[in-house]
């Protein structure tokens, strides 16, 4: 598959052109959300993005410094920034996103151009191509294997209702649980009484 573009929607679906074996171009519109890997793909262009865009936190920075930012930190890359579209043509891509800005306000972000094979102004782009694949691995199996993520549904109990509604869970009752020790073992073991064994014929 040819990718021309590829991106997750609002709604965690895929978006997809891409040309077939036949030289058609195609335009998918997903109706599943995508896997988690797909969306830790696009995660892993975030950084490229900060340098391709030159934002502040790329001042003095290398990409493994920025990839091994945690999610969880409040000023981390990845709590403010988010990668959504990768364009595709043949060799050149491009990457769009957003960045949540001090003040609150979201802004988009988009990234120049790069060549992954001629490009000399950007050092980490062999690091590039290995995500951009990636995605490009992901997308397929999407589209191809449907490896989509879990979704979580609701149950339909037609005109019957929702056995559930309305009604709480009771309490527990107290189990007595008696251990078998060896002693006790014993003890039983010595009350059984002993069958008589049974007359042989002459």
């Amino acid at each position: 598959m040819e990718f021309k573009k590829i991106q997750i929607s609002k709604t965690n679906t895929l978006n997809v052109v891409y040309r077939n074996g036949d030289g058609d171009t195609i335009t998918m519109v997903g109706g599943n959300i995508v896997h988690r890997d797909l969306k830790e793909a696009f995660k892993a262009l975030i950084p490229h993005v900060v340098f391709l865009t030159e934002q502040r936190e790329a001042t003095g920075a290398t990409l493994k410094e920025l990839q091994e930012q945690s999610e969880w930190e409040e000023k981390s890359i990845f709590t403010r920034m988010r990668c959504d579209l990768l364009s595709i043509s043949e060799d050149t891509i491009s990457i769009s996103g957003t960045r949540i800005l001090d003040r609150g306000d979201i802004i988009k972000v988009n990234t120049p151009s790069i060549n992954l094979v001629d490009d000399e102004k950007y050092e980490y782009k062999s690091d590039l191509a290995l995500a951009v694949e990636n995605i490009k691995y992901e997308a397929e199996e999407y589209v191809k294997e449907k490896k989509w993520g879990l979704k979580e549904g609701t149950l339909d109990f037609g005109e019957a209702g929702d056995p559930f509604e309305g009604k709480d869970a009771g309490e527990v009752p107290d189990l007595k649980v008696e251990l078998n020790t060896s002693e006790n073992h014993k003890e039983k073991k010595s009350k059984k009484k002993k069958e008589p064994e049974p007359a042989m014929a002459v």
